[in-house]
């Protein structure tokens, strides 16, 4: 776990505080959480935005001079300008658990794409989990080396320390699956006739151009 420092300022509630707050530089945004009461806030545009680059996921927050222990529960951006214009940030407590979403990253290369020609498909993104904030992570790792040709990893494969996955165990995380050029080919082999040719027993069949033997 990694951990940074934010220092955040209390500013009225509304639209025209947060548009004043995105002029001078700063994030509006809102602090709420264990105990604590909704407070309109603003912070650091810049420093808010590299901290959202690193792979942190807890931080402490400095409001009023009063430090919280803090994880970014969501945030918006412009769609044009990709800066981002609000922040959610909410206040835990680290003895008692959360439910957090963390990205996938996938690890290896699937045998049934490297040697069958198959395709990787992932099914999802994001895990939906639950935590101790000391135990958030970055985010977490499947591994897909072993993946064959029509297989798949579904959330009840996976087991990771202290970390309770909230998706539905049934739920498909990524696949192998055949090139739909690949699935006609072998969909006509299967379809094609196999019937062998039949010769009467006792009996030659006559090469092409040549004439039967008459009976005597």
């Amino acid at each position: 776990m990694q951990e940074t420092t934010l220092t955040a300022e209390r500013r009225p509630a509304g639209k025209h505080s947060a548009k004043h707050a995105r002029k001078q530089g700063k994030v509006p945004g809102v602090f709420y959480g264990y105990g604590q009461e909704n407070v309109s806030i603003q912070l650091d545009a810049m420093s808010l935005a590299k901290f959202l680059m690193t792979e942190h996921t807890l931080a402490t927050i400095t409001i009023d001079g009063k430090e919280h222990r803090v994880i970014v529960r969501d945030f918006d951006k412009d769609p044009v300008t990709g800066r981002l214009v609000h922040v959610d940030v909410m206040a835990v407590r680290m003895d008692r658990p959360i439910d957090v979403y963390v990205p996938i990253v996938f690890i290896g290369s699937p045998i049934g794409v490297r040697t069958k020609g198959g395709i990787f498909q992932h099914d999802m993104t994001e895990f939906h989990i639950k935590c101790l904030p000391n135990d958030i992570p970055a985010h977490l790792e499947v591994k897909i080396d072993d993946l064959d040709l029509n297989h798949a990893v579904h959330i009840r494969d996976l087991n990771y320390p202290n970390i309770t996955i909230l998706n539905p165990a049934s739920e498909s995380v990524c696949t192998v699956v055949i090139p739909k050029a690949l699935e006609s080919v072998l969909a006509e082999a299967q379809a094609a006739p196999t019937e062998p040719e039949v010769i009467a027993k006792g009996k030659e069949v006559a090469g092409e151009g040549e004439k039967a033997p008459e009976k005597k």
